[in-house]
Parts: C-alpha cells; sequence; structure tokens
C-alpha cells in the first residue's frame, strides 16, 4: 500500500469517527479532543496503544470533560460542557475540521513521514496547547510512556515479533472490483456486537438501507421456520427497503427495491456470520454479501468484513460484446464504491455502541 493510499484511508478513518463524536455533543467543528477520541477507537497500531494506557472511549470522553470543566473553573465559570446525544452526523451536514487539527494532518505527512494513524498520533502528541496531555495524565496515561511505545512500532525486531491483529482467517472471497475486505475495532464486548450482527430483527441498527425486517423467518428448504431455525444455514426473512430519509423526506426507491430477501448462509456463534441480501422483485439486480468474522480484544471487539456485490447465477452480463472493455474501465469505480460501502458498514456498526 502506498504512502498515499494509507494517508488517504487513515485521514478518512480519523475524520469520519472524529466528526460523529462532535456531532454527538452538537458541534459541527471537529477539534484535537475529537482526533483523539477517533484514535482511541481507531483499528491501527495507535488505536491499540492508546488502548492498552487506559485510554478506553468512555476514559477518554471522561478525561475530556474533566479538562474542560478545570479551564472554565480557572476563570471562574462553573458549568456544564454540552451534554451528550447520539450521534447525529450520519444525518446532517456541515462538518469540518478546526485549524489547529488540520495542521495536525498536515504535519503527518510531512516529506518523511507516512501519514497513517500512528503518524498522526505522534503530531497529536506534541500539540502544543497541552490540552491532550492534560487529558492522558486525566486518564493516569503518560505521554512519554506512550510516545515509547509508538516509537517500538519502528524497531524491525519488534514488528517482526509483534502478533498479527486477530482476523480469523483468510477473506472467504477474492479481491475482484466487486469485493472488499477491511478490519474494525468496535468499542464493545464480543457478546454485544455478537448480539447486533446475528438478530435479523436489529438488521435497521446496522444497514441503513433496511427499514425493518419481518419478525419470523419463512421456511427454509427443506427445513422449518419453528424455533431455533434462525441458526440455520438457508434461513430467510422477508424485509422492506428504508424509503425515507432521517429528516423525514422521500428516499426515492424503484418498486423493484422496495422488497429485500434476507438469508442467512452462516452461524458461528460469536465467531462468525454471513449475511445476503437480495431484491426478490428485481432478479437481475446484484445482491450483497456480509461475511463478519468477530474475534475478542482488550476493551472491545476486531471485526474482519468481507463484503461483495455478487452477481445473479442466471443474470446475464450487460454490455454484450463491449461489457469485458467496460468491466476493465469501470474497476476503479467498482472499487471506489465497495471502498465507500465497507466503510459505511463499520461506522454504521460503530455508531451503534457509543
Amino acid at each position: 500500500m502506498s504512502k498515499f493510499t494509507r494517508s488517504a484511508d487513515a485521514s478518512h478513518r480519523l475524520s469520519l469517527a472524529a466528526m460523529e463524536e462532535a456531532s454527538r455533543v452538537g458541534l459541527r467543528t471537529a477539534d484535537i479532543e475529537h482526533l483523539l477520541l477517533a484514535l482511541v477507537i481507531d483499528r491501527d497500531r495507535a488505536g491499540s496503544v492508546l488502548r492498552s494506557h487506559g485510554l478506553t472511549l468512555d476514559a477518554t470522553r471522561a478525561g475530556i470533560a474533566a479538562q474542560h470543566a478545570a479551564h472554565l473553573a480557572v476563570i471562574g465559570v462553573s458549568a456544564q460542557g454540552p451534554e451528550a446525544g447520539r450521534i447525529v452526523f450520519h444525518e446532517t451536514d456541515g462538518y469540518a475540521w478546526s485549524d489547529r487539527a488540520q495542521r495536525i494532518f498536515s504535519s503527518a505527512n510531512r516529506r518523511g513521514r507516512s501519514g497513517d494513524a500512528v503518524a498522526v498520533l505522534r503530531e497529536l502528541l506534541a500539540e502544543p496547547s497541552g490540552f491532550i496531555e492534560a487529558v492522558l495524565t486525566e486518564v493516569g496515561a503518560s505521554r512519554a510512556a506512550i510516545e515509547g511505545d509508538l516509537a517500538a512500532l519502528d524497531d524491525p525486531a519488534a514488528r517482526a515479533a509483534a502478533p498479527a491483529p486477530p482476523t480469523g482467517g483468510a477473506a472467504r472471497r477474492g479481491t475482484g472490483p466487486l469485493a472488499g475486505t477491511t478490519e474494525a475495532f468496535v468499542p464493545a464486548p464480543l457478546a454485544e456486537v455478537w448480539a447486533l450482527l446475528s438478530d435479523p430483527a436489529r438488521m435497521p441498527e446496522w444497514q441503513p438501507s433496511v427499514a425493518s425486517v419481518s419478525a419470523h423467518p419463512e421456511p427454509a428448504a427443506g427445513g422449518s421456520a419453528e424455533p431455533g431455525a434462525s441458526d440455520e444455514r438457508g434461513t430467510i426473512w422477508s424485509a422492506r427497503a428504508t424509503t425515507t430519509r432521517p429528516d423525514g423526506s422521500e428516499l426515492r426507491v424503484g418498486e423493484a427495491f422496495r422488497r429485500l430477501r434476507i438469508e442467512l448462509l452462516l452461524h458461528d456463534p460469536e465467531r462468525r456470520i454471513t449475511w445476503r441480501l437480495a431484491f426478490p422483485d428485481a432478479r437481475q439486480a446484484n445482491t450483497r454479501a456480509f461475511d463478519i468474522r468477530l474475534a475478542p480484544e482488550a476493551d472491545g471487539t476486531r471485526l474482519r468484513i468481507d463484503f461483495a456485490w455478487e452477481r445473479p447465477a442466471d443474470g446475464v452480463r450487460r454490455g454484450g460484446v463491449l461489457g469485458p472493455l467496460l468491466g476493465v474501465l469501470l474497476r476503479p469505480a467498482h472499487r471506489l464504491l465497495v471502498w465507500v460501502q465497507l466503510s459505511q458498514l463499520v461506522s454504521s456498526i460503530s455508531r451503534v455502541f457509543r
């Protein structure tokens, strides 16, 4: 992966998480404390280092609130900070980085620096206001100790000896233009994350395109819809697509795409789940498949997600004789689409627990 790709990926992940945290307290400008929170829940090595020093999401939020209260007390103001609510970033717009947060990203991408989450964390720890260091002290962490662990990441011997992040095995699907793989850290116990991902009734919580799911599954081929059938491969539920935006306005969805068919392909309790979403009234439309592997990690759960747009088995390839050529030309666009889908999926799952 090139420096540009690593930098762009890290910038996108951290910006999304930080602006979600800002929206939680009614702000539209994400500042350095929101960047710290984004790093705390990041999947990269920077997040692992912070969490190993006690910077959990709840502890860091509390440390930030304590520092804001202390700053107000210095000028004789006794007031609570903005009341935290739910994350509304995905329902609103008008977000931006503060100037000092932008400077941190710029410094992390200077010549000789990697631009990844570790580089961003190094610059954040060195920011001159002292606010971040004060938050670390409030949480019981040491800037020097964290910087020491970050420096150790550059040691080739340490990198070779470090265990690979738990991913649950190799990707099930290939790496074609209509498929992709990502990892994520979710700040919640494995049992809670599994309860979300394995319950079809809760799919609308992490699949914004799904509005509702039928209370009972359809009888599986050769099976039944009796209690416990939800654990059987091939069990199917009917669902309805989302047709309204969060603000209540209409979301235009073609009639053939309003009904969904949700199929459970694999169910390995607290380890792996695979879902397929299809449009029964649009037989030639691609289906979506999500293969999600879970592994426990300190202060949360690590996910490995394989996502694919699957062509129907009896579908006709569009484009005639030009189809293969069009496929090559559109490959970058397809990869971007898959990357966006994966990013949105990770964000949706994480939001449930924040």
